[in-house]
């Protein structure tokens, strides 16, 4: 699984937004929706796993910010498109 930011010429999202006329447009397109709502959800777990950390231990952002930045996460910003 890739981290990091999506790349949205081959996202599964625009994919399904682009061809839903072919098949089943309501399918297609309630997947779309429901794939963005589930980075929607996942991204904010992120932030949270990020905020704990940063509040439990302070002292140590540095090892938050290398967590983060190992899983491809940017904890600190609302629009993330990883």
């Amino acid at each position: 699984m890739s981290v990091g930011k999506i790349n949205k010429a081959t996202d599964i999202v625009t994919q399904l937004r682009t061809n839903s006329e072919c098949l089943a447009p309501s399918i297609m397109l309630a997947a779309a929706d429901e794939i963005e709502r589930l980075r929607k959800e996942r991204d904010e777990a992120r932030r949270e796993v990020c905020q704990f950390r940063s509040t439990s231990y302070p002292h140590d952002m540095k090892e938050v910010y290398e967590i983060a930045d190992s899983r491809g996460w940017d904890c600190f910003e609302e629009n993330t498109d990883a």
